[in-house]
């Protein structure tokens, strides 16, 4: 089976910078979605690392050995981040999420960490490949959403990975929380039915714009139609 992809990223209404990063490889079969944090350098610094690495990354051997490697890949940003956070002394937090869709002939994997999401719609049905690594909590600072896991330092990797089988007509989307935040699993799944990934991509454009978009937003659909 062969993937097309069409993406779409915007800092949002509010937000100057955009610390979301990602890369879509249609010939690879591989479509990473990254959502920094840390502040503007930092996180813009994070997130870049990651889609950067793997753009270059060679990868050999069979579907298994690919994961080892993206696996790698990502200890090794991770060791990347904390060498800088040690370097720059002070008490600051650099990381980015990661969501990673790699498809190979009817095998597929989703690696991620932190709370930026895969969707695949199978059948009409829509739903999520990867669960958030986030947790809501309501303290003196107010109701928040916090992250359990992200690619980050100070602080210990945890990277989840998940395996299926992928379908003819299935179709996918990686996106940050800026997207899932501000518009409905109903409008996801219909851009997802559109008859083209690209009027689904622009569904989803115009439907998130529309919205406060309080934060950076970054969507690939990937598809075989």
């Amino acid at each position: 089976m062969i993937y097309k992809s069409f993406t779409f990223t915007h800092p949002g209404h509010i937000r100057k910078v955009n610390e979301d990063s990602f890369y879509a490889s249609d010939e690879r079969g591989l479509w990473i979605v990254c959502d920094g944090m840390g502040g503007h350098a930092e996180g813009n610094f994070a997130s870049h690392l990651v889609t950067d690495i793997f753009e270059e990354m060679q990868m050999s051997g069979d579907f298994e050995n690919k994961i080892f490697i993206m696996n790698k890949q990502i200890e090794k940003i991770h060791a990347i981040l904390k060498n800088k956070v040690e370097k720059l002394g002070e008490n600051i937090t650099i990381g980015t999420t990661i969501i990673l869709l790699f498809i190979e002939g009817e095998k597929g994997v989703c690696i991620h960490s932190g709370d930026s999401r895969c969707y695949n719609l199978r059948d009409n049905i829509l739903s999520t490949v990867t669960k958030d690594h986030s947790v809501e909590i309501n303290d003196l600072y107010g109701y928040r959403k916090v992250l359990t896991s992200a690619i980050s330092a100070p602080g210990n990797l945890f990277v989840e990975t998940t395996r299926f089988i992928a379908k003819k007509n299935d179709a996918f989307l990686l996106c940050s929380d800026g997207l899932y935040d501000n518009v409905s699993s109903k409008i996801i799944k219909s851009a997802l039915e559109d008859e083209t990934l690209e009027k689904g991509m622009e569904r989803l454009r115009l439907s998130v714009l529309s919205t406060k978009a309080d934060d950076n937003i970054t969507a690939i659909l990937v598809g075989n139609k």
